[in-house]
């Protein structure tokens, strides 16, 4: 596949091209700023709200093996990378319609262009862990996606799911769309766009429903997270948070703004530039959720012999670290 993530069009939106024809993602690619700083902003969001990997995966990652991590739509590998620091002994492939700007890779993060909406290119049983997050506005059957990454995850592993939701809310339950009338109605018209090409914009919303279909999948764990959209909050994870938010949805009308326009919108930029007016006043407690999933694939993880064998050379190398460190206690 042949891909020009540079391919500008409209005020400097980058839509994704696959052999001439542009793809079912049409949000700029990740390497693009401003939207590789909107896709960190929002990395922080889920970071701070859910973690990266929960305590039970955390658990796993740390047992002395390497183990393999399926990447989907790893986007600008903030969370790669990441990972890798926290858990050495992992092996990461990301996978993504387009380079991300990362210049140097660690030894230990692989990176392929790869459209998973045509499936994953990876042999059944492969990964330990597969991570997907925020890939719904270029996947026309979600559930399929997901049927390929339980697919390609070995018995026992991990899949990770976070998918925002595109309906702003208010923290006090009041009418939204009265009290910020411009950002409901250019994120309605977002939604409708979405539609327009197959795509469900309320993935996020039905995540749990999605992974309840998938068959193959035990232990589900459902959760849903409220974060502000400004800076409202006194907490400090919040505001945090909510500041995150905001700057990322500075952002997003630049990101949208080509499929706004092909759409119908006469003026994509005026209409939400009123939205973010709107979102400068902190005192409306405007809110939006994310859904995240954590579920195991049926069966148990068993230990290759290429994993004992690592634990073993783990283990030796622990013990003879120690015992050197004994005598070097005992000469001094």
């Amino acid at each position: 596949m042949n891909f020009d993530p540079f391919n500008e069009l409209g005020g400097g939106s980058a839509l994704r091209y696959d052999d001439g024809q542009q793809d079912d993602y049409c949000l700029p690619v990740a390497s693009h700023s401003p939207e590789t700083e909107r896709l960190d902003y929002i990395h922080d969001v889920y970071k701070y709200h859910a973690g990266n990997v929960p305590e039970e995966v955390a658990n796993l990652l740390n047992d002395g093996t390497t183990r393999r991590i399926l990447d989907v739509g790893c986007g600008t590998g903030k969370w790669a990378l990441e990972m890798i620091a926290d858990f050495p002994d992992i092996h990461i492939t990301g996978v993504d319609l387009a380079h991300p700007p990362i210049t140097v890779f660690p030894s230990n993060f692989s990176f392929e262009i790869h459209d998973v909406t045509k499936g994953q290119e990876y042999e059944d049983d492969t990964f330990d862990v597969v991570h997907v997050r925020d890939i719904h506005a270029g996947m026309p059957d979600y559930h399929a996606m997901l049927t390929e990454c339980v697919r390609v995850l070995r018995p026992g592993g991990y899949l990770l799911i976070k998918e925002i939701e595109w309906v702003p809310k208010l923290l006090d339950g009041g009418d939204a769309e009265q009290r910020f009338p411009a950002i409901c109605a250019i994120l309605e018209s977002f939604r409708d766009a979405l539609s327009e090409r197959s795509l469900d914009p309320l993935v996020g919303v039905n995540v749990e429903s999605y992974i309840d279909s998938v068959e193959g999948v035990t232990d589900i764990q459902y959760s849903r997270h409220m974060v502000p959209m400004t800076p409202w909050s006194d907490d400090p994870v919040l505001k945090y948070t909510g500041q995150m938010t905001r700057l990322a949805m500075a952002i997003l009308g630049g990101t949208i703004r080509v499929m706004l326009l092909d759409h119908g919108e006469s003026d994509p930029d005026g209409r939400y530039a009123a939205g973010i007016e709107e979102l400068k006043d902190i005192s409306g407690q405007p809110i939006w959720y994310f859904g995240s999933v954590v579920a195991r694939k049926e069966g148990e993880l068993d230990v290759t012999e290429e994993e004992e064998e690592e634990a073993e050379e783990g283990a030796v190398e622990d013990e003879e670290a120690s015992h050197e460190g004994w005598r070097r206690d005992e000469d001094t």
